[in-house]
């Protein structure tokens, strides 16, 4: 795999919804990405194993960016001890790729056994990172350094400096450099600029680097809002960066249209709600439950119904997520019936006009048949 070659380079996390949305991806489409994944437990599997079985079902026998989800990672001593017998083992396999010891030795170890997989470097701790580096290089594989720059998970200026110092003096074979920001608003938006001048700052250091700057702007609530759209502010600074930096070999990235961090689950279902997206902003339908949550699945067919007689309606686009709404407004058990089918069908649309941002969509032909 050359990382030149990618258009897209989503972060996904190892959850149903969206493995499922990218399963469902045109074989030619899935070609053309190159999804970072979060790895973590596959649902309640006892063993690591599984969550690369789930990778590859969804995405095949291609190369893929695998990382650890963080999130996942620190809450494992808590796991361990509520958890009894066979499962702990899971936890316990995670915790020892997590090991700084040896420049990350059995995470280098994991990534070698895996002829798939691209790392992304582990930098929870600097001290660690030439050795990594070094084991890695034997690899001849693409290497990706993640820079974590969020408000609440932000790298220091002292150890910003020791990984590019070691990443501009390493042969390295293929390099990408994400400036993950982590949740976006309009206020990032207006700031573009500082993205702008940090990639140029870095291309000065690392020319041979692919750069790109990630987040998301997908809201953690919709309050009690029927309907609306919502600007996909990740798009909109990356299109400004990549004017503002013409020199620069840049790729888009961003998380698939999911949240940085996990919602924690609040009482009750969920109001039914339907997303879809277009390639600068989602549009959304949100019904809300009468006495009682009975009704759902009308819900759900009203909410299809609306969107697809709605002019932002894309009635020919070659896409499941089209098709899983089709089903949805004439009634059918196997359309959306549930948040996660929702988010899965959000997700698909979403990497779709990513993946075909620059291309118009009447004119995409994806040689495959529909399997029903």
């Amino acid at each position: 795999m050359q990382l030149n070659k990618a258009n897209y380079v989503p972060i996904l996390s190892l959850k149903p919804a969206e493995m499922a949305a990218v399963e469902e991806l045109f074989e030619n489409e899935k070609d053309l990405i190159l999804p970072i994944v979060e790895l973590k437990r596959w649902a309640n599997s006892n063993q690591i194993s599984n969550s690369i079985k789930r990778v590859e079902k969804a995405f095949g026998n291609r190369f893929w960016i695998a990382d650890l989800d963080a999130e996942f990672i620190e809450s494992i001593p808590e796991k361990i001890s509520e958890s009894e017998g066979n499962v702990k083992e899971v936890f316990y396999q995670f915790q020892r790729l997590a090991d700084p010891s040896n420049g990350y030795q059995n995470w280098v170890e994991f990534i070698t056994q895996n002829i798939n997989l691209i790392p992304v470097l582990q930098i929870k701790n600097v001290d660690e990172l030439n050795l990594q580096l070094d084991n890695f290089l034997h690899l001849q594989r693409p290497i990706v350094a993640r820079l974590k720059l969020t408000e609440n998970n932000s790298i220091t200026p002292e150890e910003l400096n020791i990984i590019i110092k070691a990443l501009s003096v390493k042969p390295i074979h293929e390099l990408l450099v994400i400036l993950d920001y982590g949740d976006l608003s309009r206020r990032n938006l207006l700031e573009y600029h500082q993205y702008s001048r940090f990639i140029k700052s870095l291309y000065k250091i690392l020319p041979h680097a692919i750069f790109t700057v990630s987040g998301t702007s997908f809201p953690y609530s919709f309050g009690r809002s029927y309907k609306g759209e919502i600007p996909i502010y990740e798009r909109q600074i990356y299109n400004l960066v990549a004017n503002d930096c013409p020199e620069v070999k840049l790729v888009y990235s961003d998380r698939g249209s999911s949240r940085e961090l996990t919602q924690n689950g609040g009482g009750g279902l969920p109001p039914p709600r339907i997303d879809y997206a277009l390639k600068n902003d989602w549009r959304f339908v949100r019904k809300e439950f009468s006495e009682d949550e009975d009704n759902k699945e009308q819900l759900y067919k009203d909410a299809a119904i609306e969107i697809m007689k709605s002019d932002y309606w894309i009635s020919n686009l070659p896409a499941w997520g089209r098709q899983m709404i089709e089903k949805t407004s004439i009634g059918d058990t196997f359309g959306i019936t549930s948040a996660h089918r929702a988010t899965a069908v959000r997700i698909n649309l979403h990497l779709y006009q990513q993946l075909h941002y620059l291309e118009n969509l009447n004119e995409i032909v994806t040689e495959e048949d529909w399997i029903d």
